[in-house]
């Protein structure tokens, strides 16, 4: 009786592969799993992000990026994707066996892969832009 209640109710879910590099940076592996759905695309993508955060089933694969990972936000504006990391992220050279910009290359990978609609990914760190200047000074600037 309670497996045909649990067939009835359980919460809906939806199938994603997520992608990992493996232990010696080598190779990046992939998994299947089940995560739970949400009706809009935005929810979706922090669902997405939140799995890929808590890393692979599999111990032959390392996480996507460091363990203590925030997610501060996630908006979906038309086919852009804006994510909004905390500070921690920059401490993915000491835990993982891939670089900083590996890194982030993966995870854009894992979005555009599992969310074909998505055309650009956009990574921010507690706000600001990833590899961008603080300051930009231009020569013709009236002071």
């Amino acid at each position: 009786m309670s497996i045909i209640a649990y067939m009835l109710f359980r919460p809906p879910y939806e199938g994603r592969i997520f992608y990992y590099p493996d232990n010696s940076g080598a190779k990046i592996g992939a998994e299947r799993r089940g995560i739970p759905a949400r009706d809009d695309i935005q929810g979706q993508l922090t669902v997405f992000l939140e799995e890929l955060l808590l890393g692979p089933i599999s111990l032959e694969l390392a996480g996507a990026l460091a363990r203590e990972t925030r997610i501060n936000n996630v908006a979906v504006v038309e086919k852009k994707a804006y994510i909004d990391f905390g500070s921690q992220i920059l401490d993915i050279e000491k835990e993982l066996p891939v670089s900083y910009d590996e890194a982030l290359d993966n995870v854009r990978h894992n979005i555009q892969f599992n969310f074909p609609g998505i055309e650009e990914v956009f990574f921010t760190i507690e706000g600001r832009q990833i590899n961008k200047p603080l300051y930009v000074i231009k020569a013709d600037a009236d002071y």
